[in-house]
């Protein structure tokens, strides 16, 4: 996988923006409505994010260079290899 730049544009997801700033994203998997996000660092174990979407939430991901300013609604935002990835829960 490639490492990512990993940030909480509204601040509610810091924590774990943290603890996967600069992991490799490694795989994914979906499990009813739940996703599993791997994010691995050698000789560590690995980071796993949980997201739920409820009835609203969405994860994006676009070209760098057409993607559109974080929202107040984005709690994640992966960035790096030309691509913006947001993850936003509606309120």
């Amino acid at each position: 996988g490639r490492s990512y730049k990993a940030s909480s544009p509204n601040g509610r997801f810091a924590e774990g923006a943290r603890l996967i700033n600069g992991r490799s994203f490694s795989r994914i998997e979906a499990v009813g409505k739940n996703l599993f996000a791997f994010f691995a660092a050698a000789g560590q174990a690995d980071v796993v994010m949980h997201v739920h979407f409820g009835m609203s939430g969405r994860w994006s991901v676009e070209d760098a260079a057409k993607a559109a300013p974080a929202k107040d609604t984005t709690r994640l935002q992966l960035e790096g290899h030309g691509i913006v990835s947001n993850l936003f829960a509606f309120f």
